[in-house]
């Protein structure tokens, strides 16, 4: 069974490997914005169903993603409360 300095250094160490996939999330959630944007710019005017799901598609995966990071935000916390209770 681990000591409590173990339990904690290794809830420092997940802290800090979702803190670092939280930022990886946010450059995808960059580029996916940048995306948008250009796709956007492409497709005015257009009504063709492919470029709308295009759109539709990226959006989605972009609010999934936001979603995510959220989650991992929550997950951080939490982690950071145990460390502080135990």
């Amino acid at each position: 069974m681990p000591s409590v300095e173990e339990v904690k250094t290794y809830l420092g160490a997940s802290v800090e490997q979702a803190e670092a996939a939280s930022l990886g999330i946010r450059g995808v959630v960059e580029r996916l914005d940048e995306s948008l944007a250009r796709l956007q710019l492409t497709t005015v005017g257009s009504v063709h169903p492919s470029a709308a799901q295009a759109l539709v598609r990226l959006e989605a995966a972009r609010a999934q993603l936001l979603e995510a990071q959220t989650l991992l935000h929550g997950a951080i916390d939490a982690a950071n409360q145990y460390r502080t209770v135990i």
